[in-house]
């Protein structure tokens, strides 16, 4: 995983694998209140906590679909001193992350499309709001032959903010 190398005032990765089952959501987020973190401002932590719930689903939903067994989803989460980051780590087939935000994007602005509209693909318009609102740098990419890593960061200043200028 490629995340901030801690220092030691930085809380240790904090790793769980879960198997890749819808039902499994609930320990997901067990999992992720136990790490709570001062540091992190609740906001923040808010919208990590909905986009590990998003990119979970899509794990088990779309990349693990049709692998049976289904290899468990693999998340972590790292907050130093100058980040916040959730890694979502899944066996499925090579997905074009950035493709698709694209042409998300695309169709939301030639259309003037209201994201709430939608049918599909709200976990897309979601991600994109978080990058372009919120500050989140989100990253998708394959490691290896057999792994897509969902990649989500925000920084974090000394004072416990989101380290984002107004």
């Amino acid at each position: 995983m490629n995340l901030p190398q801690a220092s030691e005032s930085d809380r240790p990765l904090s790793q769980l694998a879960v198997h890749s089952d819808l039902d499994e959501i609930e320990t997901v987020l067990r999992w992720f209140e136990q790490l709570s973190d001062p540091a992190v401002p609740s906001e923040l932590w808010m919208q990590a906590q909905l986009a590990l719930v998003e990119g979970f689903t899509n794990a088990v939903r779309h990349a693990h679909a049709d692998l049976d067994p289904p290899p468990p989803v693999q998340l972590s989460v790292q907050v130093s001193s100058q980040r916040f980051c959730v890694q979502i780590l899944d066996q499925g087939a090579p997905f074009d992350f950035d493709a698709a935000l694209a042409t998300v994007e695309k169709a939301m602005e030639a259309t003037g499309e209201d994201p709430l509209a939608r049918e599909a693909h709200w976990g897309l318009v979601m991600f994109l709001k978080l990058r372009s609102a919120y500050g989140w740098t989100i990253s998708h990419r394959r490691i290896g032959a057999a792994t897509n890593c969902l990649s989500l960061c925000h920084p974090l200043s000394a004072d416990g903010g989101t380290g984002r200028s107004s």
